[in-house]
């Protein structure tokens, strides 16, 4: 059975953000007819060969307004796990399982289908599929076409049959899941081996050079000059908060894109592995002071969810065609609404910290790719946790997880990570640890088990957090 992430699901419908590689936006459609089965056996083996995602039934993919427009009487029944697995064994050259979870919003029932990743080699449709229009019959499946999520040139996300521009990155996507059960195999028979000797004969978690180092500090510096004038200027008072930072710099040759060709790809290419993603878009929002604007040649977004809501949430990001992001977010110890939220300003959870960096280098990496980046491109790290002094760890957001309660002294901390795009994902954990390790020793020296990194962090990668 998968494990599924409700709250990321239900942000999927109540705050939609468009359609990425990973999500997919229809109206209604009937499972039980042709178009509305082409459309789900399509969707299905291009969000599976793309390395899962979502599909969200019952939105307009362009407004992203609810559709009421033949709704089915029993969207629960239409829907059923059971008839949407039974399309994917039947027509998918290699049958997955699948999840469907159902979402209450505005008085509609939304079904969202659940594909997991995993592909370890192509997924092909094993039959055809065809409907009649005007007399005449049309194909809706190919029997072996290979379907893909896909970037069409005017920046419109689809599912389509696989271009040949697209196989590299299906061949890395298998290999990369290739890679990491090999990985799994490796660290079983391994477990006697110090992590840090591995880490230096694979050649990893090489040390930043400092004129980088200089480069991400004054990303950071500037970044939160910029985001205290938003606040300043918008007439925000914020509540107490301590905050995680991050500077991207992608070291290496990027072509050059005007800033919506730019914005487009990034909207395309995260992943969204959780429900409120790292460098998330938020040009569909409600909202209009939450969208990206321009400024000094790059993208900036301002989101203050403070009032009470489902979502809370501090964020102010930058996105720049040079190849520099930066990310201020309140931590989700001081801002959380949920029913096992600290006091705030009082803890920190490592679990969740250990989660935001992971998704922070992965999405960094799909970004990365998506910008065609050169081979020799290195992914340059800066992190920085402020409002930390007389904190204490505790893991809240998952009891089931003991962490002892040592405490800070230490008030803000800083870290570096650089990783090579060529780094599989399956490695990814390598550099997380590197990067949350001064964080942890901050206080008393604690340190997240290396095993516990590589599970949080593989956790995130396939969304089953």
């Amino acid at each position: 059975m998968l494990e599924i992430n409700r709250e990321h699901i239900e942000q999927l419908v109540k705050r939609p953000g468009g359609e990425s590689l990973a999500v997919e936006i229809k109206v209604w459609i009937s499972p039980t007819e042709p178009e509305g089965k082409g459309k789900i056996i399509k969707t299905a083996i291009a969000l599976r060969n793309r390395g899962g995602g979502y599909f969200v039934v019952g939105l307009d993919d362009k407004s992203l307004e609810q559709s009421r427009k033949n709704v089915p009487a029993d969207v629960r029944s239409a829907f059923h796990v059971d008839e949407i697995q039974a399309l994917v064994v039947k027509y998918a050259s290699e049958p997955f399982e699948i999840a469907v979870e159902f979402v209450e919003h505005n008085g509609l029932t939304h079904p969202v289908i659940v594909v997991p990743p995993g592909v370890r080699t192509p997924v092909a449709a094993k039959a055809g599929l065809k409907a009649e229009k005007d007399g005449k019959p049309i194909w809706l499946i190919g029997e072996n076409d290979v379907y893909f999520r896909t970037m069409e040139s005017s920046g419109v996300v689809a599912s389509a049959k696989i271009l040949w521009k697209d196989w590299r990155d299906l061949v890395e996507i298998c290999f990369d899941n290739r890679e990491a059960d090999i990985g799994r195999f490796l660290r079983r028979h391994l477990a006697g081996v110090d992590p840090a000797t591995l880490a230096v004969a694979m050649g990893a978690n090489a040390p930043v050079q400092e004129s980088i180092k200089d480069r991400l500090k004054d990303l950071l510096a500037d970044g939160l000059n910029r985001f205290k004038t938003e606040v300043h200027d918008r007439g925000i008072k914020l509540p107490p908060h301590g905050s995680w930072e991050v500077a991207l710099i992608i070291d290496g040759e990027l072509p050059s894109l005007k800033l919506d060709e730019f914005a487009n790809v990034l909207h395309a290419s995260n992943p969204g592995y959780t429900g409120w993603p790292v460098w998330l878009n938020s040009r569909h929002f409600s909202d209009a002071e939450a969208r990206p604007y321009s400024l000094d040649g790059a993208w900036q977004a301002f989101i203050a969810d403070i009032a009470p809501s489902m979502f809370p949430a501090i964020d102010f990001m930058r996105q720049d065609p040079n190849g520099s992001f930066y990310l201020y977010r309140a931590l989700e110890d001081d801002i959380s609404l949920s029913d096992r939220a600290p006091e705030p300003m009082k803890f920190l959870d490592p679990v969740l910290t250990l989660l935001r960096v992971a998704e922070a280098i992965a999405v960094g990496m799909a970004f990365a790719k998506a910008l065609k980046a050169s081979e020799q491109t290195k992914l340059e790290f800066m992190f920085r946790w402020s409002g930390l002094k007389g904190r204490q760890l505790n893991s809240w957001s998952n009891p089931m997880r003991h962490v002892s309660p040592y405490k800070s002294r230490q008030d803000t901390v800083t870290s570096t990570v650089n990783v090579p795009i060529d780094t599989p994902a399956s490695s990814f954990a390598e550099y997380v640890k590197t990067a949350i390790q001064p964080l942890s020793e901050a206080f008393e020296g604690f340190t997240i088990p290396g095993a516990a990194v590589e599970e949080m962090t593989q956790k995130m990668l396939e969304r089953r957090l």
